[in-house]
């Protein structure tokens, strides 16, 4: 994947959330993990929302004609 096709970028914590994101067309960039100051371990996901295709949508666009 090219990020210059990124057009949002967010950083999620909860897997409903990612799971969600995926669903909606978002992309996993990158995944983290680590511990709170506590010892408690984390895991973030690190999403991306590409940018529509415009030729695609063109293409799209002139299917109804």
């Amino acid at each position: 994947m090219e990020f210059e096709t990124i057009g949002e970028v967010v950083q999620v914590e909860q897997v409903a959330d990612v799971n969600q994101r995926l669903q909606d067309g978002w992309v996993i960039l990158a995944i983290a993990t680590g511990h709170r100051p506590g010892g408690e371990p984390w895991i973030q996901y690190v999403m991306g929302l590409p940018y529509e295709d415009e030729d695609e949508e063109d293409e799209e666009e002139g299917e109804d004609d």
